[in-house]
């Protein structure tokens, strides 16, 4: 008992020196809301009016799905702070566990955000519910329900935000009648591919034996962020709110420039109109934000601040860009890379990066996945949904192919022939759209 309580003790002393936490409260789960029951049946009737064979992403499993409040340390390092999430819990049978699954969702500034069968990037986490997996959807920092503004691009905040809802879940498996195994799978799409990558690694650096991570697909994240990704500020880009974002986001966490209104740094007429993006409401979305934007993002910076991030390599904002790249490490678990080479608006070399860093420093298990030479950023994110689900059912306990070493014949040849077609479609009508 003695030995039990001091590793206890001594698990708990690394995550409070680690992350600087104080104070956490006695219980992460705030609330917890019934918010559907999905049957079989409706979950088809889903797939049907979406086109997605069940051949390719099978139903066996009605899904009950939740809304729950959660806390989770803001970067203050004293400041506990509500966080929201989505919660899709499999009714297995009597016996069996779920591996748990997560999922980083792509780019917001609204806040808010509705439970709907309508979103895809909701979908993801249904379909895997419906073939077992108990399946979770964090939203980041400041957006869906919870407190703050979110941190663009930031990785400790995306990576607490995956931590501790993983922790309040633990609190309510009891609740919603699941069971799991010791199985965590993590993943996401754009930003949530910068998100799940920097979960992976903060999972790893707490070393909590309840939450070690069996593997994780990244799919075209910015994981570059001051090499591949920062060219993007100086050339023609279908994205260019990231860079407005990016500042006043790192602005909050960092105070990267020396000014208390950091508004200023911007020419005009973006001074004045960017408050109405950022400010306590944040009602409009980036593609209206976008639409107001010259397709340059650096031009409407002032000159100055150009020529120190250039010039400057002690600059703050660039230093701080830095801490937030994600390709300098080794992960213990397995890790597939995820991308398309057509994508326009993440980099595919962002995954290359981090293929090339890894693998210099001895990581084996790691896998290039490039989907397409073709498809863009908004095209490409099906196919790899469909690449991480059969990656991660390769490893899954209690899955219908546990000893599955590579995607089923059938499944390979199906896939391919939609994607084909969405190819050729694709090349007469091209896509600027973005899945973010």
């Amino acid at each position: 008992m003695r030995r039990q309580i001091l590793a206890l003790f001594g698990m708990l002393l690394c995550m409070t020196t680690v992350y600087g936490q104080k104070n956490p409260p006695d219980h992460f789960l705030v609330s917890t809301t019934l918010i559907k029951h999905h049957t079989k049946a409706t979950i088809s009737a889903i797939w049907k009016k979406n086109h997605i064979p069940k051949m390719i992403l099978p139903v066996r499993n009605d899904v009950d799905v939740y809304e729950i409040i959660y806390k989770a340390p803001w970067i203050d390092s004293t400041t506990w702070i509500n966080c929201s999430g989505i919660v899709y819990v499999p009714k297995l049978k009597k016996g069996k566990k779920a591996s748990t699954f997560m999922f980083g969702h792509g780019t917001e500034i609204r806040k808010g955000r509705n439970v709907s069968d309508d979103d895809s990037q909701q979908g993801i986490c249904l379909g895997f519910a419906a073939d077992g997996y108990f399946a979770l959807y964090p939203d980041y920092y400041g957006i869906g329900k919870g407190d703050g503004n979110h941190l663009y691009q930031h990785a400790w905040s995306e990576g607490m935000a995956f931590i501790y809802m993983r922790k309040a879940v633990e609190e309510m498996k009891a609740q919603v009648g699941v069971e799991t195994n010791d199985q965590l799978f993590l993943t996401g799409y754009s930003q949530g591919g910068h998100a799940s990558f920097a979960a992976h690694k903060y999972f790893e650096e707490v070393k909590d034996p309840r939450f070690k991570v069996t593997a994780s697909s990244p799919m075209s994240g910015a994981y570059d962020m001051t090499g591949e990704q920062a060219k993007y500020m100086f050339q023609k880009y279908p994205r260019p709110f990231y860079l407005p974002y990016l500042l006043i986001s790192y602005q909050e966490a960092y105070k990267v420039i020396n000014t208390d209104n950091i508004y200023s740094i911007f020419k005009s007429p973006f001074d004045t109109l960017l408050p109405g993006f950022f400010g306590e409401v944040r009602a409009k979305s980036y593609g209206d934000l976008d639409r107001i934007m010259p397709p340059i993002p650096k031009d409407i910076v002032k000159d100055e601040l150009v020529e120190q991030f250039v010039n400057n390599p002690n600059f703050n904002f660039l230093l701080r860009l830095k801490e937030n790249n994600l390709t300098d490490w080794k992960p213990e678990a397995p890790v597939q890379l995820c991308f398309c080479n057509g994508d326009r608006e993440v980099n595919y070399k962002n995954s290359e990066v981090v293929y090339n860093n890894m693998t210099a420093l001895g990581k084996k298990d790691i896998k290039l996945n490039n989907l397409s030479p073709k498809l863009d950023h908004n095209t490409c994110a099906a196919f790899a949904v469909l690449a991480t689900k059969y990656f991660f059912d390769r490893y899954r306990k209690n899955g219908k192919n546990p000893k599955m070493k590579d995607v089923p014949p059938f499944k390979k040849f199906l896939v391919g022939l939609i994607k084909k077609k969405i190819e050729k479609d694709y090349e007469k009508t091209g896509s600027d759209h973005a899945y973010r």
